[in-house]
């Protein structure tokens, strides 16, 4: 089996983050729980942990005590520049726009309140959400897809291939969740929209990743303040198609700056 993940890491981790975050959504979709904004129970946030714990397994079998210390010091790293925390930041501030664009048009303000109510948490306070989000949906996701799996492809394909690999993967694995969290129910064919925002979500990362010194912290960090400007009920039904918008264009961005450089890969900063 060890010789098998070696020879197959980014294989191995795949089946396992199914593996561990379906044993968690499959069982919810048969029971017919939905998962609701601001409603701590049921709840698909556990489920959110299997890249995180994949890639620490298959760490382990394929790379022993070393690997699990180089992901750890991956996990862990902040020092990469002020521009990628302004980035966080950035993104972050859109959410302000929730409250800014209703009170120029006259329209309904929502309530501070609303801003802090995300799929599967209670309503516990914005630092508090933020701080779960960070753990489960930023670390629990970004461990795995950027930390492990993107990071593994990295040394030998490019930016492009890497991130469209990934989003294949990361996109299958969110399938049960459009059973279970009340947001994906809704979608309708917007879910065409949804996957091609993943896809630009996965190329943005990817290069953010790269970029940072491959930082999961980073990655996470941005992962979360995407979601919390186009996940919570304060945000509504502007910021979230305005940020993925932007999303796309960065992403677009990042494909034309990659066509004009040379292919890099296969140079891991330690």
């Amino acid at each position: 089996m060890r010789t098998w993940v070696r020879g197959h890491p980014v294989v191995a981790y795949a089946v396992l983050a199914y593996a561990f975050s379906w044993a968690w959504w499959i069982p919810m979709i048969v029971r017919g729980e939905i998962v609701r904004p601001g409603v701590g129970w049921p709840t698909h946030l556990p489920g959110l942990m299997g890249p995180a714990l994949a890639a620490v397994v298959v760490t382990a079998l394929a790379d022993g005590g070393p690997g699990l210390r180089d992901l750890w010091s991956r996990w862990t790293r902040w020092r990469v520049g002020w521009a990628w925390w302004l980035l966080v930041l950035g993104t972050a501030a859109l959410a302000v726009l929730g409250l800014v664009v209703p009170l120029v048009l006259g329209d309904p303000v929502p309530e501070v309140a609303a801003f802090g109510r995300y799929s599967g948490i209670a309503e516990i306070g914005l630092l508090g959400v933020t701080a779960v989000a960070l753990l489960v949906n930023g670390v629990g996701e970004e461990a795995g897809w950027r930390g492990f799996a993107a990071d593994r492809l990295l040394d030998r394909h490019g930016l492009r291939t890497t991130a469209l690999i990934v989003a294949a993967v990361w996109g299958g694995w969110h399938l049960p969740l459009f059973w279970v969290n009340e947001s994906f129910r809704t979608f309708g064919l917007l879910a065409v929209g949804w996957a091609v925002g993943l896809v630009a979500g996965s190329i943005v990362l990817t290069w953010i990743y790269r970029g940072s010194g491959r930082s999961v912290l980073l990655v996470a960090a941005w992962h979360t303040a995407f979601n919390l400007t186009s996940a919570t009920e304060g945000t509504g039904d502007l910021v979230a198609p305005l940020t993925s918008v932007l999303v796309i264009v960065g992403a677009i961005w990042v494909l034309r700056h990659e066509a004009t450089a040379p292919e890099r890969h296969g140079s891991r900063t330690r």
